[in-house]
């Protein structure tokens, strides 16, 4: 009995235990010690190790073909250096390829190009008989009273001012004429087919190659006309010493092809074909007549006498005269000295005409004093393109490669050439992001179109105020529009007009003059004087100003803010409407002449 309590007491016991236990091992895991709070650690990655693949079932590893790297594929169908780039350069930006780098490079030689022909033009006539190696004899006219460089004892100074016509042609290699083409595309599509078969990647060969190429395609030939004469342009003037000269330049003659006035309507028109047809007629008529000279075609050598004037119905006087003498002198002294008197009273007689022949002769030729003279220059510009033509850019480049021999290359055959003319015929700026432009000439003005508006200059008009207005028409169509642009010097050489810029505002790629630029150059260059101010904002503070109704030509009407802009003028068309020369940002992008009111807040003299 005893002995069952005892156990019933130990099993309590051991119950009781077990549940205390229990509880005091909840507690303990419950319960945090401040060495059991846990640091704020990123997790650790969870990798997880793929299953172990036997080795003749594991598949090949594949990159996807986004993510492989592009390799270069040379191609005759592309313009291979445009997907290479030097080590470092933005590729974001196509300009910075190879290709483009070299584009850049040939549009400045376009640029030098054309420059060199505008800035001959440009200059006066003796500037440039000298430039071509030619005596200043050969642009002397006679004395001018209203020319303030000429004096009438020394007729050295009777040098010609400016020329009368300039008769400016662009011919491809077959002498047809063409529009101011650049054959850029076609040269680097040339060089990119060669060096596909020498070395694709060679960008200082291929640079060496497209040069050499362009120099050889591009020529210019000068040439001045002879003097010539007019019949009274000093005359028309009415002794105004100042209108003259632009009658002189109205009377030189127009040039008959442009003489309808391309770009003209109307009575524009009207005017400039019927003065351009008179002044043409009247010029080619007066200039076929041969300047005077001591001895020239049809005046007799002393040798020739007495056959020149046997020819013109004196022979026969002559001979009777010879006859008479010879029979008066028979009876005086004898036939031997009546022979030699005889013959002397004949070359006596017959110098007597010649020289008659040679006054009334020279008289004809020399020109009246009531004009000067004119002279005009002629410029033919050649630019050889990728034609089939047997003088065609393919028959230089064969030149090139015998010079230069490359194994690799098969030679210019019709597969190639085919291949060139459909790369150069690619649109580039879609294809690559390049820019090329075919030419950054706009439509210049043509001769009867430039004689038409000066012709508009009031009759007062001071000469240095007619050469800045001829100056401002001879930019028309030759400047591009640059957002910022302004000139780095006078004329077009050292401004690299046309060549490839870092686009403007609105994407211009082509160097030029803003608004304000082109001002400020063509003051520089017309008469040498650099404006103090090559801005908008400048523009307007200098000079002094003028009311509307007293603007001369050359003056210049401003307008400030956010439509900036900056003209100058040229005539009045109506009482509230005027004609003016400006460089344009609108869609010609170049220098035009415009029509407009100009009811703008500054009216500028910059000059007396």
């Amino acid at each position: 009995m005893k002995r069952n309590r005892t156990v019933r007491n130990q099993t309590i016991s051991a119950i009781f235990m077990a549940l205390v236990g229990t509880a005091i091992h909840a507690g303990a895991q419950s319960y945090l010690s401040s060495y059991d709070i846990p640091e704020n650690k990123p997790a650790r990655p969870v990798v997880s190790i793929p299953p172990v693949v036997p080795e003749e079932t594991k598949p090949v590893e594949t990159v996807p073909e986004t993510e492989a790297e592009e390799v270069f594929s040379p191609s005759l169908a592309v313009l291979n250096l445009a997907y290479l780039y030097p080590e470092g350069a933005d590729r974001t930006d196509a300009q910075n390829s190879l290709a483009g780098q070299i584009l850049r490079e040939l549009s400045v030689k376009d640029s030098e190009w054309l420059a060199s022909i505008y800035d001959l033009s440009n200059r006066k006539p003796a500037e440039a008989a000298s430039k071509l190696g030619l005596p200043a004899d050969r642009v002397r006219g006679l004395y001018n009273p209203l020319d303030e460089s000429q004096t009438e004892d020394n007729p050295d100074s009777w040098l010609l001012s400016e020329w009368s016509r300039i008769d400016m042609v662009f011919t491809d290699e077959n002498g047809n004429r063409i529009m101011a083409d650049s054959n850029i595309k076609e040269i680097m599509a040339m060089a990119n087919t060669y060096f596909y078969y020498t070395d694709p990647e060679d960008s200082d060969a291929f640079l060496n190659y497209v040069l050499n190429l362009w120099d050889k395609s591009h020529s210019i030939h000068y040439s001045i006309g002879e003097v010539y004469y007019c019949d009274g342009c000093l005359e028309e003037a009415s002794g105004d010493t100042e209108a003259s000269e632009a009658a002189g330049t109205a009377g030189s003659g127009e040039n008959t092809e442009n003489a309808s006035g391309d770009g003209l309507t109307g009575s524009e028109e009207a005017q400039s074909g019927a003065d351009g047809t008179a002044a043409a007629s009247d010029a080619d008529q007066i200039q076929a007549t041969p300047e005077p000279a001591e001895i020239g075609p049809g005046v007799p050598s002393a040798s020739e006498a007495t056959v020149y004037g046997a020819e013109n119905g004196i022979g026969s006087e002559m001979a009777e005269a010879a006859e008479t003498g010879e029979q008066e002198t028979k009876a005086e002294i004898g036939p031997g000295i009546a022979l030699m008197e005889a013959s002397k009273a004949a070359e006596a007689e017959t110098a007597e005409e010649t020289n008659k022949e040679e006054e009334t002769d020279k008289e004809e030729r020399t020109p009246p004093a009531k004009c000067p003279g004119h002279v005009d220059l002629y410029i033919t510009a050649a630019v050889t393109g990728a034609s089939s033509s047997e003088k065609s850019l393919f028959s230089i480049a064969e030149g090139v490669a015998a010079a230069e021999p490359e194994a690799g290359f098969p030679g210019w055959t019709e597969e190639h050439k085919n291949a060139v003319r459909e790369l150069a015929a690619q649109d580039w700026k879609a294809a690559y992001g390049l820019t090329v432009s075919s030419t950054y000439i706009s439509n210049p003005l043509s001769q009867s179109e430039t004689e038409y508006y000066l012709s508009l200059l009031p009759a007062d008009t001071s000469l240095e105020r007619r050469r800045l207005i001829r100056y401002a028409l001879s930019s028309v169509g030759k400047v591009p529009y640059y957002w910022g642009g302004k000139p780095s010097a006078s004329d077009y050489d050292g401004n690299h007009f046309g060549s490839l810029a870092a686009a403007d505002e609105k994407g211009r790629t082509m160097k030029g003059l803003d608004c304000s630029g082109w001002i400020s150059w063509v003051y520089w260059s017309a008469l040498g004087k650099r404006l103090p101010a090559e801005s908008t904002d400048g523009l307007a503070g200098c000079g002094t100003a003028v009311a509307r109704e007293d603007l001369k030509p050359g003056d210049i009407i401003v307008r400030l803010g956010d439509e900036g802009h900056v003209v100058m003028f040229l005539a009045w068309e109506s009482e509230d409407r005027m004609k003016v020369v400006h460089e344009s940002s609108g869609s010609v992008n170049n220098v035009t002449v415009s029509t407009m009111q100009a009811s703008w807040p500054y009216y500028r003299k910059l000059i007396d």
